[in-house]
């Protein structure tokens, strides 16, 4: 399971590096229309949505309230991306996106929780062993 989180790691990595060097070639390149303009827009709020996700790791905030901060700047972000491409307006884009972000949001926090349960546990485990 280590070498699979290993590969994935390093294949994110890549996919993030490949996709900021492809789009700027393209842009530099004159490369121009819609699906310029989405990749573009994804990537610089695929950019933000990883500044954003910077508060998950404070510990000056406990993990319901970092989430609450993530949910409404991701998805604010993402909203306004969407408006960009045409892809909705309104109230009704927000309520598409509603569901499949609560969804994620979820997920992503019970993920989080207990992986740091677990490593709690490791370090607790450690220290009483010394």
């Amino acid at each position: 399971m280590k070498t699979f989180f290993h590969f994935l790691n390093f294949g994110l990595i890549g996919a993030g590096i490949g996709s900021i060097v492809t789009t700027l070639s393209l842009l530099l390149t004159g490369a121009t229309g819609a699906s310029m303009t989405e990749l573009t827009a994804w990537l610089v709020t695929s950019f933000l949505i990883g500044i954003y996700t910077t508060v998950m790791y404070t510990d000056r905030l406990p993990l319901p309230g970092a989430t609450a901060i993530h949910f409404a700047l991701t998805f604010t972000t993402v909203a306004v991306s969407c408006f960009l491409c045409g892809y909705g307006e309104g109230l009704a884009l927000v309520k598409a996106m509603l569901p499949q972000f609560l969804i994620i949001y979820v997920v992503l926090y019970l993920i989080i929780f207990f992986s740091s349960k677990a490593n709690e546990k490791a370090i607790n485990e450690s220290l009483s062993k010394h």
